[in-house]
């Protein structure tokens, strides 16, 4: 593995050059090159770089904590999401050029996580001390196998559950309750069976998309693509067959809209009821609002069926070119604390704590929506934090699941037939591997 990143991070050094290059910066700092790495001024203050992707809502409490520490001047470049993550590649790749701190977010923690060497190991400047104060699964995302070698912090969570809408769910004579609700749908299976229901009465399509399904379903296994040794097993795991057997009878079922998630379509989607289910994360309800402004007060929350799953989070990281890691260490502490992650969840309502002490708290408690029809979002999402399981996913987990969500693709919008798109999928992933 730590052969394939380092021929991967080499391709992006060529590939990503002008990438890294062409960031956004604040608080002055540079976009890239030797000066993104420069960690001390000549007035005597410790200079720390901070790469970040945009949409954090961070940058409040990073000058907090720059008035509360004289001592320290943080230099916080924004690129958008892909951007970020190809240029911090880049600059890794090269062994210089990178900044003190790196945000990952858990899509890409397992392919950076696959070279030791280019991190400081956290518990050698205390995160021991604080990784008690977060879930038992992003504590397992932020290390190595054994647990001897600490990667990151953990930001903000996604705990997902299961959006719905009421009007449909009453023109389907379906409960609209969210107890009632989690009652009717306690497995997948369960879920398939009301989609049906649905459509059948209403004419309403269950979900936007078959990958939904799958990647749900997918996300609360306790193994999916490989298991803890790093080997495929793919073509071997009962729970990704189930969840590839369901969703796909989703897509053949015509239960799904055949809208791609992101697209002008899918906000209208939300807006217009296309379709009645919108399985997300906590932060998907800033998008509903801002994107579906019409749908206020038809929407609902329960519980997805058979527990929850996550879509989002990152990690803070220390790359070992920086020359300050203890006052990187300490800023982290402060900034990822329950306190300050508690404090951010209230000025933003979507930056959802990875802390569990905080749960309780009456901001997360009694936290709710008029949009919702004023349901529990707090309580539901705090319940359904703590039932994500932890996973190894693996550096090659996304060139697994893509040939995998295609063929989805094609069964839904094309009829191509399960199994042969199956066979499609598995045969390029085992071509995408070798090389």
């Amino acid at each position: 593995m730590k052969k394939r990143l380092g021929t991967l991070l080499a391709c992006l050094l060529l590939v990503f050059t002008a990438a890294c290059s062409s960031g956004k910066s604040e608080e002055g700092t540079s976009t890239g090159g030797e000066a993104a790495g420069k960690s001390e001024s000549s007035n005597g203050k410790v200079e720390l770089s901070l790469w970040m992707f945009t949409g954090t809502g961070l940058e409040g409490l990073i000058e907090k904590y720059q008035k509360e520490n004289e001592n320290i001047k943080i230099n916080v470049q924004t690129q958008e999401y892909n951007d970020h993550h190809n240029g911090l590649m880049t600059a890794l790749a090269a062994g210089s050029g990178g900044p003190d701190i790196a945000m990952i977010e858990v899509g890409f923690i397992d392919k950076f996580k696959s070279d030791e060497k280019l991190f400081h190991n956290l518990a050698d400047y205390g995160a021991n001390d604080v990784m008690g104060d977060y879930l038992e699964w992003k504590r397992v995302q932020a290390s190595n196998q054994d647990g001897s070698f600490i990667y990151g912090i953990p930001t903000d969570v996604g705990p997902m559950a299961m959006y719905y809408r009421t009007d449909i769910f009453e023109q389907a004579g379906l409960p609209t309750e969210p107890a009632a609700v989690a009652e009717l749908m306690p497995t997948w299976e369960k879920f398939i069976e009301v989609g049906k229901t649905i459509k059948d009465k209403t004419g309403k399509p269950m979900v936007y998309g078959a990958d939904i399904v799958y990647q749900s379903i997918r996300g609360q296994a306790k193994e999916q693509y490989f298991n803890s040794n790093g080997d495929l097993i793919v073509e071997t795991n009962p729970a990704i067959k189930r969840a590839w057997d369901l969703s796909t009878e989703v897509a053949e079922s015509g239960l799904a809209a055949k809208i791609s998630a992101w697209s002008p379509e899918w906000g209208a989607g939300m807006n217009n009821g296309d379709f009645s289910v919108m399985l997300g994360p906590s932060w998907m309800v800033g998008y509903m609002k801002g994107n579906a402004p019409d749908s206020s007060g038809k929407w609902n929350l329960a519980p997805m069926p058979e527990g929850s799953g996550n879509w989002g989070g990152s990690f803070m990281t220390v790359p070992s070119q920086s020359k300050h890691p203890k006052e990187a260490m300490d800023f982290l502490k402060w900034l990822l604390s329950p306190e300050q992650q508690l404090q951010l969840f209230k000025d933003t309502g979507s930056n959802f704590p990875s802390t569990p002490a905080v749960y309780d708290d009456p901001a997360i408690q009694s936290y709710t929506d008029e949009f919702f029809q004023n349901a529990p979002l707090g309580k539901t999402f705090s319940d359904a934090a703590k039932k994500v399981v932890p996973v190894y996913l693996g550096p090659d987990h996304i060139t697994v699941d893509t040939p995998i969500l295609q063929a989805l693709a094609n069964v839904e919008r094309n009829g191509e037939a399960a199994d042969a798109a199956w066979k499609t999928a598995i045969d390029q992933v085992k071509r995408d591997l070798r090389r």
